[in-house]
């Protein structure tokens, strides 16, 4: 009885998702709402496999600026939290900074990227990397400080020196914490470069989604939406995976 209990459970998420499925097919049917409100999901499919080459250019382009944002983002945030961490006078000169980099829209400092870098696949990863900053940079800064201070003096007692226990123990130790911020980053990463290429842009998921909504197109738009949403998902399950077979190799019994 568990075990079924349990594979029903697992399968849940997949009932759930044809359920969504179901629903959206039909409540328009049955309400006869019209398309340009809220388009049945067979005429939002049909809709977008019919430019299939402009889809792929688009997502390609929001793929590469997405993967390069979040590598530099996270690499920046990462060392960042890291010093912040390591060095009490840089966090107390650098962590009002950090936190008033959160504070500002993203939607207000990409036209000034995309001024300076122009209109190609850097500003957008640079806009992308601006919102993956502030998620590792945090979760970094805080899982290096949450430990036990006894196992501090006890790597000092067998004479470790502060690298060692750094890299032996401390980074160990954030692991959950860096791997949270890297995951909320392989979702903001896609927002990020999407809302860059709302401002200038001549390829990407964002620049077909105004393309549709320009020429009123909610199908289409509704299309792309779903494709940047299975691109951060996609994303998302990369880094998990990669958390796992770190998990495994360090923490495994």
């Amino acid at each position: 009885m568990k075990e079924k209990h349990n594979l029903f459970v697992s399968y849940l998420p997949i009932f759930f998702a044809a359920f969504l499925i179901l629903l959206w097919e039909f409540v328009p049917l049955i309400f006869n709402i019209p398309t340009y409100v809220f388009p049945k999901l067979s005429k939002v499919l049909y809709s977008t496999w019919i430019v299939k080459a402009n889809l792929q250019v688009h997502l390609t382009t929001t793929f590469f600026e997405s993967f390069w944002g979040f590598t530099l983002g996270s690499i920046i945030g990462f060392l960042v939290g890291l010093l912040m961490a390591e060095f009490k006078i840089f966090a107390r000169i650098a962590l009002p900074y950090v936190i008033g980099s959160n504070a500002v829209p993203v939607v207000a400092i990409a036209p000034l990227i995309i001024l300076w870098f122009g209109y190609g696949i850097l500003s957008k990863s640079v806009v992308s990397a601006f919102l993956c900053f502030f998620p590792l940079c945090i979760n970094t800064y805080r899982g290096l400080n949450e430990y036990n201070h006894i196992y501090k003096d006890l790597f000092y007692l067998y004479g470790a020196t502060r690298f060692e226990f750094l890299f032996k123990f401390k980074l160990l130790n954030a692991l959950p914490f860096i791997f949270t911020g890297l995951k909320l980053n392989a979702t903001f990463s896609v927002i990020g470069a999407i809302v860059a290429e709302f401002v200038g842009a001549n390829a990407g998921l964002g620049f077909g989604m105004l393309q549709a909504s320009y020429s009123l197109n909610v199908a289409r738009l509704w299309g792309y939406i779903i494709v940047a949403c299975i691109l951060g998902m996609l994303m998302y399950f990369t880094v998990f995976l990669v958390e796992k077979r770190m998990f495994k190799k360090y923490f495994s019994i």
